[in-house]
């Protein structure tokens, strides 16, 4: 299976701005200053109807060896208890309540897991509570649109601490939705007046799979993605074949963001969980990796859309 990457300017426009970028690496004197967090859902037998499965067991294992290294600290391990859609949207979605800010932005590697599907040209995931009568929502939607908040969009990541975000979750970067992914990566109204922007998203095009024989692929991901770029980590340790009924593929997929071709790359290629760069200075691009025509369960072999 080959692995091929793209790199796209956001518009004609940013590619006459495109500007090189400072790379500012983490220095020893973050190590153990750094906050590794992980949430989900298990029960899906509250307000939200999921199929319920043992889904942190194989996260724990990437949490568990997040500490191990001399870098991180673990700082929250979320399952099921307070699942509704709170820790995961932004307050300036305009939904309500929203404190992600406290929650899941507060880390700075972050892995979330719950059931994930293709909503328009976006990613849903499910949550376990509806959050009552006043919110009765039981998703939290990524954003598609250049109207910020015109699909319902609430996930906006990176603007507060995050550097790596890792959805565990089905179509958490279909094909379909890449020329639109990038947005989850920064917060539209705070991050161009602070700089303040997530530097790198891994998730899967199609279905993902949970089960005792994918556990040691999470703690694999976790102990490479010190010694070789979080992008290689993610995309060897989480690329399967011959899985499910039909021998599909699992599809891997990573994203970055950058003010420029070069500055995109620099940082999907080499920043590694004791390599981090300081925060993109813009999105002016994104550039992603994936596995050429891999062929899940849930959806069509990988095509790139900017081919």
């Amino acid at each position: 299976m080959t692995i091929l990457h793209q790199c796209v300017p956001r518009t004609a426009w940013h590619v006459l701005l495109a500007i090189a970028s400072v790379f500012a690496s983490a220095s020893p004197a973050l190590a153990n200053h750094l906050e590794a967090k992980m949430y989900g859902v298990d029960n899906w037998d509250l307000d939200c109807s999921g199929n319920s499965l043992n889904w942190s067991a194989q996260v724990d294992r990437w949490y568990n060896e997040m500490d191990d290294h001399g870098w991180y600290t673990r700082d929250g391990r979320f399952v099921d208890t307070g699942m509704d859609r709170s820790p995961f949207c932004d307050p300036d979605s305009g939904a309500s309540p929203c404190v992600d800010h406290n929650r899941m932005d507060d880390g700075d590697a972050v892995m979330v897991f719950y059931h994930g599907g293709d909503s328009g040209n976006h990613w849903r995931a499910l949550v376990r509570s509806d959050g009552g009568a006043a919110v009765n929502d039981c998703y939290i939607d990524s954003p598609e649109s250049s109207t910020e908040g015109g699909n319902g969009a609430e996930l906006f990541a990176g603007d507060m601490d995050m550097e790596f975000l890792h959805l565990s979750s089905c179509q958490s970067l279909d094909d379909d939705n890449l020329n639109h992914a990038w947005r989850m990566m920064r917060d539209p109204i705070d991050s161009p007046a602070s700089g303040q922007r997530l530097h790198q998203v891994g998730g899967f095009h199609g279905c993902m799979w949970i089960g005792s024989s994918w556990r040691d692929d999470y703690e694999d991901f976790a102990d490479d993605a010190f010694s070789t770029s979080i992008k290689n980590a993610w995309l060897d340790n989480h690329y399967r074949n011959n899985v499910g009924e039909d021998d599909e593929e699992q599809c891997p997929v990573a994203m970055a963001i950058g003010t420029s071709e070069a500055d995109c790359f620099n940082r999907i290629d080499n920043e590694r969980y004791n390599n981090i760069f300081g925060d993109p200075a813009g999105n002016n691009y994104y550039c992603y990796y994936f596995f050429d025509g891999c062929n899940p369960a849930c959806e069509d072999a990988f095509n790139d859309p900017n081919d």
